[in-house]
């Protein structure tokens, strides 16, 4: 594990997989989890990349933020430090973000360009801020976005120190969380390994994050990822609608949609080799190597419901092993 400094003196916590000469890849998670959110991805990943996950601020390993700084332009400078780390120079990046991830992306992109930044995957994100399961997380009127505020304040404050003293509250939180991030059967292995991870989280940085998202517009922003972009994108994710996912697509200069039948929210641990083979495909359109598995295209992945182009016309279900961009 090593640590990086950001602009206010918080420390972030990086951990790294695979050989330091191979192209890098940045993981970025979302709220209330940490590196490990991203399951086995990373070493999945990392027999041809040099692949770097990090905690936000605030979130399992980092420390805590300096100041008690947890707004968005906080965390997105601190994505601007481990990318100076990362790709040093003129290094390119492609950077992975699940859920909030997606939205320190593209509030660091739309504060101004980053030529380190290669292209984009977006897991389960479309960039805007955590509301509430199925309530978009843009356009919400004053007044709903300070019930939200209030709400996620006490719940997460209030919430999480309960939680840690009365186990017997993990069947309940459970039943949150599975509402909130998982589709119908999705394993019950995950939903706990989410629930201990927002159980473990300290209160402030939790609240704190999840204050300063609440108004955050994806769609907004998204002219501002510039580079090739890959939505990967569940068809029950109960906490990301597929509307707002659409909205994003269609402002998106050169942008993609994968949608996977039937998932969640939490695809890095549900369906890691959905993740694992679009990343490469991914990493083979902004960097070629000339060393693929399989065809770039997406083809041999038939959990994959079909690519949709950023002309925001509807791509007809897949038949088995279909995945053409059209």
């Amino acid at each position: 594990m090593t640590d990086v400094t950001s602009f206010d003196g918080t420390r972030l916590a990086l951990s790294s997989w695979g050989p330091p000469d191979a192209p890098p890849l940045l993981l970025v998670h979302g709220l209330g989890m940490s590196a490990e959110s991203w399951g086995t991805v990373p070493e999945r990943l990392s027999d041809r990349y040099r692949v770097t996950a990090y905690d936000l601020r605030g979130h399992a390993q980092s420390g805590d933020a300096r100041c008690g700084d947890y707004t968005m332009r906080a965390h997105a400078r601190d994505l601007d430090a481990v990318l100076t780390h990362v790709a040093p120079g003129r290094g390119q990046v492609l950077v992975v973000a699940h859920s909030l991830g997606g939205g320190i992306l593209l509030t660091h992109l739309d504060a101004s360009p980053d030529e380190r930044v290669a292209g984009a995957v977006l897991v389960g994100s479309g960039g805007s801020g955590v509301t509430a399961p199925g309530l978009p997380g843009r356009r919400l009127p004053a007044w709903l976005q300070r019930l939200l505020h209030w709400g996620w304040w006490n719940a997460l404050r209030g919430g999480v120190r309960v939680g840690r003293l009365i186990r017997p509250a993990e069947a309940l939180s459970d039943r949150v969380i599975r509402r909130a991030a998982f589709a119908p059967g999705e394993p019950q292995e995950f939903v706990a390994r989410v629930r201990n991870s927002f159980l473990g989280s300290r209160p402030r940085a939790l609240a704190g994050t999840t204050m300063a998202s609440l108004s955050h517009d994806g769609v907004e922003l998204g002219p501002a990822l510039r580079v090739p972009t890959l939505l990967v994108h569940g068809s029950a994710d109960p906490e990301v609608p597929s509307g707002e996912i659409r909205d994003l697509l269609s402002v998106l200069p050169d942008g993609e949609l994968v949608t996977v039948p039937d998932a969640g929210h939490m695809l890095p641990f549900t369906h890691p080799d959905v993740v694992v083979t679009q990343v490469r495909r991914w990493m083979e359109k902004v960097a070629p190597s000339g060393h693929r598995e399989g065809s770039p295209d997406g083809h041999g992945d038939p959990a994959v419901e079909g690519l949709l182009p950023a002309t925001g016309q509807p791509a007809r279900p897949a038949e088995p092993g279909d995945g053409h961009r059209r």
